[in-house]
């Protein structure tokens, strides 16, 4: 064989490997491969859609996409019927370790309920098109069980937040040593922060604290400026975090190629966000300091800030669904919900309906007298109302104003409340963001390749293009049009292998029986 077309052969082959050109009519695939076709394919990157598209997959990857006739020799077909074919979406702001409205105090099946959540975890998030999540306080332990589930969305996360030494965080251990939970803690030496005995401070710099969250795997940071202000009766004593500790682990990640997420849901924490130079706010502004639970406008120092978060390039996670969380020990509604057959075992549903309901006095009794007038459902159902109806229409001021949004459901977010399960709440987080009047293709964005290109991950996922990763979802209706469609996936294509949502189902097993 001469140079020439040695070289020529190279070119075709890399070409191939590619997607840059499919493989000669006539000839056979590749063994492994699959092919798509008879699909509206609606990828972020595309002014418009492609009609009658079609795409190769080849093991775990997009290797050409067109449109119109495919020699599907040798590859196995899945003909997606005139449906709407996206990438797989990407919710970035979950914890793993939390099964949403489970206390150890309210039932004697803690154990099995857990477990039980957790077996069907990964599956849910599949479930509702989740191909990847992103953990923003990651546990080791966690991340294994989440890993060696036999199905589960790629998992991408931030290590250990990166906590302050006498920070809310550590407030939180109850006198424990602080470096024992998290031995990456930070010490602001700006600020006179806490050197705990035997602590070597240069063993908690800013650089040392990215370290340790890259040891762990981490491919973001996350700090956070919790000010505590719903503590009953007045938050104790513990540090906020100083502008200038902040930019020097912003500093440190940057030079890591790593973006920074601040926990804030105050004026003074996104007012923090904006000096400190952070990247993505992991909440919106839905506390309003000087205000009163129900105000319905936020006073002109928040509005002014609101508009410069939407102006600057700061992200934000709106997490609305963190508040329907609250909301829902008042709103019976959220427990009938269909979509709890496919999202928990049947006993978890059984304890939420149960046994879980105990959880709504103890919220009365801790926090009712700075919510609602009155105390009884009705009360404190029309006040989560109106406090939810007041933070949409804050972040459609924001929409307004350009705001750049990312998609995180917080699920499973601690605290009071039972609105947060996997895949489902992600869901629900969809309508909450429809509902404060953001647009179906911002929506689309932000779950795909905005939330990829965030976390540094848009060379791999967020987009249907050759060379990328095979995660797919195939959809009954337009995700452009009508939000439900997210709700009519056909099938999960998880890295190349095609799944029928059935098959992710929490009923699957129970029907059998």
């Amino acid at each position: 064989m001469t140079r020439s077309i040695q070289v020529n052969a190279l070119a075709t082959a890399l070409l191939l490997g590619l997607g840059l050109v499919p493989p000669a009519p006539g000839q056979p695939a590749p063994d492994g491969e699959l092919i798509i076709t008879h699909a509206t394919l609606i990828s972020p990157e595309r002014e418009a859609p492609l009609q009658d598209a079609w795409v190769r997959l080849s093991g775990d990857r997009i290797v050409a996409v067109g449109s119109g006739d495919v020699d599907p020799a040798g590859a196995r077909v899945i003909d997606a019927a005139n449906g709407y074919l996206i990438p797989g979406l990407i919710d970035s702001h979950v914890h793993l370790y939390h099964a949403t409205g489970l206390r150890a105090r309210y039932t004697d099946d803690y154990a099995a309920l857990y477990r039980g959540y957790m077996e069907q975890q990964p599956r849910s998030f599949l479930f509702h098109g989740f191909t990847t999540v992103i953990e923003l306080n990651a546990d080791a332990a966690t991340n294994a069980r989440f890993e060696a589930a036999p199905r589960h969305p790629h998992l991408v996360h931030c290590g250990q937040g990166v906590v302050l030494s006498d920070g809310f965080m550590a407030l939180e251990l109850e006198g424990a040593p602080v470096g024992e939970t998290y031995p990456g803690y930070l010490i602001d030496s700006h600020a006179g922060g806490l050197v705990p005995a035997g602590a070597d401070p240069a063993a908690h710099t800013p650089e040392a604290a990215v370290a340790s969250v890259m040891d762990q795997g981490g491919q973001c940071i996350k700090l956070y400026y919790e000010e505590a202000l719903w503590w009953p009766g007045g938050a104790p004593d513990f540090r906020l975090p100083s502008v200038a500790i902040a930019r020097d682990v912003v500093e440190a990640a940057h030079a890591a190629n790593l973006p920074v997420l601040l926990h804030a849901t105050t004026p003074a924490g996104h007012e923090f966000a904006l000096q400190s130079g952070i990247d993505i706010l992991a909440h919106g502004m839905w506390e309003w300091t000087g205000q009163s639970f129900t105000d319905p406008w936020p006073s002109t120092r928040t509005a002014a800030i609101a508009r410069e978060v939407a102006r600057s390039p700061i992200t934000v996670q709106p997490t609305i669904q963190t508040i329907r969380n609250t909301a829902s020990l008042f709103d019976p509604r959220v427990l009938e919900d269909a979509g709890w057959l496919d999202a928990v075992p049947p006993a978890y549903l059984d304890y939420l309906r149960g046994e879980a309901q105990a959880q709504r006095g103890q919220f009365v009794a801790m926090f009712g007298d700075m919510i609602a007038r009155g105390n009884d459902a009705a009360d404190m159902g029309a006040a989560q109302s109106a406090f939810l109806g007041r933070y949409q229409d804050l972040l459609q001021a924001m929409q307004a104003e350009g705001a750049h949004f990312l998609f995180g459901s917080d699920t499973a977010v601690g605290g009071f409340g039972w609105a947060s399960p996997p895949g489902l709440a992600g869901y629900w987080e969809m309508h909450n963001w429809v509902d404060a009047g953001i647009p179906l293709p911002v929506l689309f964005r932000a779950m795909t390749i905005d939330n990829a290109a965030a976390f540094g991950l848009s060379e791999e996922i967020g987009s249907i293009e050759p060379g990328k990763r095979a995660d797919l979802l195939i959809l009954r209706g337009n995700p452009l049009a009508n939000v439900t469609a997210y709700d009519r996936i056909a099938t999960v294509i998880l890295a190349g292998e095609a799944i029928e949502r059935s098959d992710l189902s929490a009923r699957q097993g129970v029907d059998a029986r």
